[in-house]
């Protein structure tokens, strides 16, 4: 069985390796998202999910929760800037929001991080599953 790390870097792998097939193509996927659309959206929350794991290793806060609504409004507030930017930035911002949060969740103390684990919300250390669902998606497109 692997862990969240495992996890986490193996959906940094593919997200490359799909940012290398999309190129520069604006590929439509279905309701209204393009491939370009979810790189970025996917870069939004993984920067929002390191924005949370450091307020937290900062201030020793419990991460805030948002329910589906606001997840859903984000998502809504967010989907014009996503569909205005080009693929390779959406592909680079994807990639390097990516990065930063994995190596913070790598870095996590070991009492921090079983502390994370109790809250029972894994996408707050394994990313992956958010990634994985989108890139699906964008292969799919791709063919």
């Amino acid at each position: 069985m692997i862990d969240h790390n495992e996890r986490n870097r193996l959906g940094r792998e593919r997200l490359a390796k799909v940012a290398v097939r999309l190129g520069d193509r604006e590929v439509r996927i279905h309701g209204g998202w393009t491939a370009s659309a979810l790189l970025a959206h996917i870069a939004f929350w993984d920067r929002l999910a390191l924005a949370r794991l450091e307020k937290y290793l900062r201030d020793d806060e419990t991460p805030a929760s948002a329910d589906d609504a606001i997840t859903e409004y984000t998502n809504g507030g967010g989907m014009r800037q996503w569909l205005d930017t080009p693929p390779q930035v959406a592909a680079r911002q994807a990639s390097e929001a990516a990065a930063a949060v994995d190596r913070v969740v790598a870095s996590l103390p070991v009492d921090k991080l079983r502390f994370l684990q109790s809250l029972e919300r894994p996408f707050l250390i394994d990313r992956s599953e958010h990634r994985r669902a989108h890139l699906d998606e964008i292969e799919r497109a791709l063919g």
